[in-house]
């Protein structure tokens, strides 16, 4: 496996690691809709920012733009009133311009003939649809939003994993 696709693979695994931390959250009555995302969005700054430093080489800068977005995200949350309705703006802001990001990614394979594309379409669309029922019902109880943003960021961290995973497959069917 390549240095990328390994840094790739490690930073989603970190980032399923730490929705899994989310989906705990419930159990120890921390609730707070606009404290997690700020923590979410904090680490994956961090986690992002780390992963562009470690694949400086490739000039891969998806994961800086990702780690700018999610800083973004991070200040608004402290800028803004901490009402269900501001925090899911941020959230559907933030999951736009991800979603750029993600298409941006797959115009990169697809001009360069890779096949990939399709797959990175394919984890765009994935990642829409998961955003926008997780914008959509957000406005449960604390709970239940705790568990909803859990679950929006493992799917993510997934999404994240499946592009290294792929890409060492391909590579090994060579």
């Amino acid at each position: 496996m390549k240095k990328k696709e390994l840094v790739d693979l490690i930073t989603g695994i970190f980032l399923m690691l730490l929705a899994g931390v989310i989906l705990l959250l419930p159990t120890f009555k921390v609730n707070d809709l606009s404290f997690i995302l700020k923590t979410v969005f904090g680490f994956y700054a961090l986690i992002k920012a780390a992963q562009f430093i470690l694949i400086l080489k490739e000039k891969d800068f998806e994961s800086l733009f990702t780690c700018l977005i999610s800083l973004g995200a991070f200040i608004s949350l402290f800028l803004i009133e901490a009402t269900t309705r501001n925090t899911v703006l941020v959230l559907m802001i933030w999951m736009g311009l991800m979603c750029l990001i993600k298409l941006k990614k797959a115009d990169f394979y697809h001009d360069r003939k890779n096949k990939m594309w399709i797959l990175r379409i394919f984890i765009l669309f994935a990642f829409l649809t998961s955003g926008l029922l997780t914008g959509l019902n957000l406005y449960y109880e604390a709970s239940v939003q705790t568990i909803i943003i859990g679950f929006f960021f493992y799917l993510n961290g997934i999404l994240d994993v499946v592009d290294p995973i792929a890409l060492y497959l391909m590579e090994n069917n060579k």
